[in-house]
């Protein structure tokens, strides 16, 4: 399952278009320089202008206030050179994620384990993410087809993706802030018992390496999630640094699920791929031969992107089982929580013994939520598929 989509674009594009800050946010949301669009009501232009990022908003905020959407809306021919550079700094971002999460792991605790394999699932996330960025960047430099309404929607794909992924990071914040209070009440009461006699100095000292990998762990995640912020907004065109608030991803009403088909959505996406459309209109230089070769491109095309469609619709049923039991640890983790609640009140647990409550209780509410992004993501991915947009499959 291609669980991987979230934040590489997202730091990719944030810190590649953070390089340009003169130029995004120039004439972003709630702007008096831009004219409500034709065939727009008042009230939608409102809502883009209103400061605040929701998911339904996206394809909107990036069509009018993205500006590499804008430039190719006045010279088809525009280069989009800051996306590369976001690419790369969001590599030099996953390194570092890397580098803090084995610090967790080799501080040897239990805490560092878990909170080792949450930032390893945002790496996993945000690697995925490039990779889907570099399709994105590579198909936006093709020069192929370049028209607004192609390159809006490859954008927008994007942004659902950073946003997705900005979820992502946040649901796992609150794991890793749970693992610095265990620690720095591991260290406290290794500290006190070195006091008394109970503890050495260097138990002290491995309890105070657990502390300084979490703190690190947790700054740099909260750099991540910064990062994602800002990438987002210069994505839909407000200033990097900016007070908006960002939304919530929507709730998907499962029954979407059972309600897809695949056929029929499938024969959809061929008539919508615009790769499959250059395809089509494609010269064929009115020779047998040409002919030929151009039915069997477009024959190939078709049959890639069934298999495509095919492996998108697996992974959302794949992401939909992979909720329900997150969904099912979580409602257990709820009364576990509330069982330590009471005996915490009662003075029947320790402080660190609450706390490792917490935290699982912390782990599996993340969980639950990065499965239902993975899960979000997955139907995303699809539908942007079924509109003409593949950027997460080898076409």
């Amino acid at each position: 399952m291609r669980k991987k989509g979230y934040l590489s674009a997202c730091m990719a594009v944030s810190l590649a278009l953070t390089a340009a800050l003169p130029v995004y946010g120039a004439a972003g949301p709630g702007s008096t320089s831009i004219a409500i669009p034709d065939g727009m009501g008042e009230e939608t232009w409102n809502r883009l202008n209103d400061q605040t990022i929701e998911f339904d908003e996206l394809s909107d905020l990036v069509r009018y206030f993205n500006p590499d959407v804008k430039n190719i809306a006045d010279s088809a021919g525009n280069e989009l050179s800051n996306q590369q550079y976001v690419y790369d700094e969001m590599r030099m971002s996953i390194r570092d994620l890397n580098d803090n999460a084995q610090a967790m792991k080799d501080s040897g605790t239990k805490e560092g384990e878990e909170a080792y394999m949450a930032l390893k699932g945002t790496v996993k996330v945000l690697d995925g993410q490039a990779q889907m960025l570099d399709k994105v960047i590579k198909r936006i430099n093709s020069g192929v087809n370049k028209n607004v309404d192609r390159y809006s929607k490859t954008f927008s794909s994007a942004a659902d993706q950073i946003m997705i992924g900005y979820s992502s990071a946040l649901a796992n914040r609150d794991v890793v802030q749970k693992a610095l209070d265990l620690s720095v009440a591991g260290y406290e009461a290794q500290s006190l018992s070195q006091k008394q006699g109970l503890a050495t100095e260097a138990d002290v000292l491995a309890a105070n390496k657990g502390v300084l990998a979490a703190q690190a762990a947790l700054a740099q995640l909260d750099n991540t999630i910064d990062g994602l912020k800002r990438s987002l907004c210069l994505m839909t065109g407000y200033s990097a640094d900016g007070a908006v608030l960002i939304g919530n991803i929507p709730q998907l009403d499962l029954s979407t699920i059972t309600a897809l088909d695949l056929e029929a959505d499938t024969a959809k996406a061929i008539g919508n791929n615009y790769d499959l459309i250059d395809s089509r209109r494609g010269a064929s230089n009115k020779t047998t031969t040409g002919i030929k070769n151009k039915e069997a491109s477009i024959s190939e095309g078709e049959q890639n992107l069934t298999v495509t469609m095919q492996s998108f619709y697996q992974e959302i049923l794949q992401a939909k089982a992979a909720y329900d039991a997150s969904s099912t640890a979580y409602e257990k983790a709820v009364l576990e929580k509330e069982k330590a609640d009471r005996s915490y009140q009662l003075g029947m647990l320790s402080k660190i013994s609450y706390l490792q409550a917490q935290m699982a209780f912390s782990q599996a509410e993340g969980e639950k939520q990065s499965a239902y992004n993975t899960l979000y993501q997955a139907y995303n991915t699809y539908q942007w598929a079924v509109n003409g947009i593949v950027t997460a499959s080898g076409q």
